[in-house]
């Protein structure tokens, strides 16, 4: 739980303007319903958070619980300044996915929460999307870009920050046969080119 709260602390201090999110009932025992295509069922529901409500999202994702993990994450996502549901969300989608026939609708939308997130600084989302584009997890097969993401990694001080440690051997291994010395050149520019999305004084 510390790790939690140390990872939001620091993550709150790189974004400052609130956004409303969505509150009302809370089911703890509630289900996220899935079609059969695999396509996430989330109209907008009113959710009253339990106590604690990141730690407990984060809770249940690490039990494997993400049907009831999503309407936490969902409504704790709508607050732009919450990066680290996001990420959770992103990861639950992605866990989801692997479940149903045809998992494409979740992967996408999991990688789309899971950019916000590391476009946001947060390191990681970052390391989740070197091996989704490896991979083409939710987003297209792009090894350029996840050997980006790795660098942006790399060097995110805020890893070092929480103690998080660099890319595992595994993990550089594949990055390291995907890509060419001219592959590994294009993706040190897009990673010296992307800048963190704050948010704007007057949002």
């Amino acid at each position: 739980m510390k790790r939690t709260f140390a990872i939001a602390a620091v993550s709150a201090a790189l974004c400052f303007a609130p956004q409303a999110f969505a509150t009302g009932m809370y089911q703890p025992d509630g289900v996220q319903p899935v079609d059969p295509q695999g396509e996430a069922q989330h109209e907008q529901q009113d959710v009253k958070l339990p106590p604690d409500p990141e730690g407990k999202a984060e809770e249940l994702r690490l039990e494997g619980k993400c049907q009831q993990a999503l309407p936490i994450l969902r409504s704790l996502a709508a607050d732009d300044r919450d990066d680290i549901a996001k990420f959770n969300l992103g990861q639950c989608l992605l866990d989801l996915s692997k479940t149903v026939s045809n998992g494409q609708g979740l992967r996408r939308e999991g990688a789309v929460w899971l950019l916000k997130a590391a476009n946001k600084g947060l390191p990681n989302a970052q390391l989740s999307l070197v091996s989704a584009y490896l991979d083409g997890s939710g987003v297209p097969r792009d090894a350029i870009e996840a050997g980006k993401w790795s660098l942006i990694y790399h060097g995110n001080g805020m890893r070092f920050t929480l103690g998080m440690k660099d890319i595992s051997p595994d993990l550089q291994a594949r990055l390291d046969g995907a890509l060419t010395e001219q592959s590994w050149i294009e993706a040190r520019s897009r990673a010296d080119a992307w800048m963190p999305q704050m948010q704007s004084a007057e949002d």
